[in-house]
Parts: structure tokens; sequence; C-alpha cells
């Protein structure tokens, strides 16, 4: 019967004992299923793959950033040069220089006039980048800018020109310079010479101090004479062809490239042989009495823009321009 009661009580003892450590072993299992539920519902957060589209998008910004500030619309960077003097040759380089810019977009070409020898000092004291001259450089002016390289553009003739009305059919050189010597002073002096309705008296119009056609005619035609001070002086060759046109009396004297309709372009008995005509074919041969080279100036040998641009009027594009304007081609153009 004791043995039956200890017997009892090891049993009871050991069901309790099961009974406690299902429990324990119930609550483990419980607390380790909380634990994988919780780790990740944190994982989005502690993940590096949360933290990269930052990093990203950042190394997609910076090229955007430097490709809009650093690259312009323009195929290369504005270049500028400045060009002044006579205004012969002027029409040339202007229209060269608008027809250089419609095909070369980055250039800026601006260009004045003021005549060869504001053309001659700009280049000289570098102000502007090419100087414009319709006469020779001066050896003074040689010596005062040894650095000057002097480019022919093209050929002129300087005529003498009289208002339509003026019945004048061929003049001296004789006459022309005692015209503006003012040793004769009316139209009635000079065979076929004479302006109906008018008392015949000669308007003197000639070019301003700084002109290089002024220079030239004086040199050539007057031989170095001073011209007398009856005559009006004009700062352009347009200005003169204009007075003369609006004026019955008047003789000027013009680069061939301004002779218009409006006027009356007078050939020249020259040397006592023949009459030449102030023609393009006549200054090409060099018949022509009054005839010059018009030039391009540059502070060294013309280079960049400058130097492109030069090129470009010495070439076949620039020389149909001469022409077009009523000058003579240099070179082979």
């Amino acid at each position: 019967m004791k043995a039956q009661k200890s017997s009892y009580l090891l049993m009871t003892m050991s069901l309790v004992a099961v009974l406690v450590f299902a429990m324990l072993f119930a609550g483990c299992t419980d607390t380790g299923s909380k634990t994988a539920v919780a780790t990740p519902a944190s994982t989005p957060v502690s993940t590096p793959s949360a933290v990269a589209p930052v990093n990203t998008q950042a190394a997609v910004s910076a090229p955007a950033v430097v490709a809009t500030t650093a690259a312009p619309v323009s195929t290369g960077q504005k270049q500028k040069i400045t060009i002044s003097g006579s205004t012969t040759v002027l029409p040339i380089v202007q229209k060269a220089a608008d027809q250089y810019m419609a095909t070369h977009p980055d250039a800026d070409i601006q260009i004045s006039g003021g005549g060869s020898g504001v053309g001659i000092q700009a280049i000289g004291a570098k102000t502007v980048d090419i100087g414009m001259t319709s006469r020779e450089v001066t050896k003074a002016e040689l010596a005062k800018y040894p650095g000057f390289v002097v480019t022919p553009v093209a050929q002129d003739g300087i005529a003498v020109i009289v208002n339509p009305a003026n019945t004048i059919q061929y003049i001296t050189l004789d006459q022309i310079k005692n015209i503006y010597l003012g040793k004769i002073t009316k139209w009635t002096e000079i065979p076929g010479a004479g302006v109906p309705n008018t008392n015949n008296q000669i308007v003197i119009i000639g070019r301003d101090s700084a002109s290089g056609t002024r220079t030239y005619f004086d040199e050539t035609v007057l031989l170095k004479a001073t011209p007398t001070s009856k005559m009006l002086e004009k700062n352009s060759n347009g200005a003169v062809t204009q007075t003369v046109a609006q004026t019955p009396g008047a003789i000027g004297y013009v680069s061939i490239g301004f002779v218009s309709t409006d006027v009356k372009a007078v050939p020249v008995w020259y040397n006592a042989q023949k009459i030449v005509a102030p023609t393009l074919d006549n200054v090409k041969s060099k018949t022509y009495p009054v005839s010059r080279d018009l030039y391009v100036i540059t502070n060294g040998q013309p280079s960049g823009l400058a130097g492109d641009f030069i090129t470009y009027i010495l070439g076949p594009d620039g020389q149909k321009i001469v022409a077009n304007e009523g000058y003579v081609t240099v070179g082979s153009s």
C-alpha cells in the first residue's frame, strides 16, 4: 500500500513537470514569432536600397547643370573687328563684310569712313584692326609705323565730272589743273564747253584734306599745287556727286565707282594724243592717266578674323564685289 502511494506521487510530479515544460515551451515559441514579424517591418528603413535613389538622382543632375552652362547654341565664339578710312574703299569693304557675315554668324565687322588720312592714323594708333586708303602710304608714315602691311584690293580711276547740262566733250589735264588753281573761272574759256541759261561761272567742288582721293588728285593733276580757296570741300565721293548733279555750273572729281547717270564723266585729252574716257577697261590697261590702287592696311601680317576677311576680299567672291561696285579687280580674280 505504501509502495502504491509512492508510485502515484511520482507519476503526479512527472505529469506536473511535463505540463510546466509544455507551458514554457509554448511561451518561447510565441516570443520567436513576434521577433520574426518585427524584423521585416523594419527592413525598408534600415536597408541601403532606400538611400540609393537619392544618390542616383544627384549623379544625373550634375551633368545636366554643366550642359546648360557650357554648351552655347553658337558654333563658335563671337569675334569683332573694326575698320575705318577711305570712303572710296568703303563700299567694297562694306558689301564684302555684309556678305562675309551672312555666312560667318560669329563675325562682327564694324566699318566707318572718314577718309584715307583717318584710316591711316587709326591703324597706326591701333584703334582699329584694318585701315582703308585710296592713296599710297607715304615714306614718312611707313617710317613712323614700320609694322604696316599694305595690301591692294582693287584698282580705281578718278573721273572728272560735270553737270549733265554742260556741253563739254572732253578736257585736258592742264585745263583741269587751271580750273582748280582758279586760273580758269568760266566754262566759255574751254572750247566746246558751256551751260545754257547760266552765266557759265565754274563752281569748283573738291574733297576735304583727309581724303586720299584729294591727296592723289592734288599730287597727280595739280602737281602738288594748292587748290583755290574758292573750292567747296566735301567729305565723301557721294557728296561730290550729289552737289555736281544739283549745280549746273559745277565740276568735281570722284572715284569711277561713284559715277552715275546724274552726272557726266568727262573724257581726258591725254598727252595731246588721244581722248581717254574714265572706264574700267582704260583703268585696267593703264591708259587712263588718273588711276591708282586701293588698299587695306594692317599692323603686321593680318591674322585671325582680320586676316580671313582680307583673304575673302581678295578671293573670287570679294573680287566679284569689286567689279560690281565699278572698280577693277586685282590678281587673277
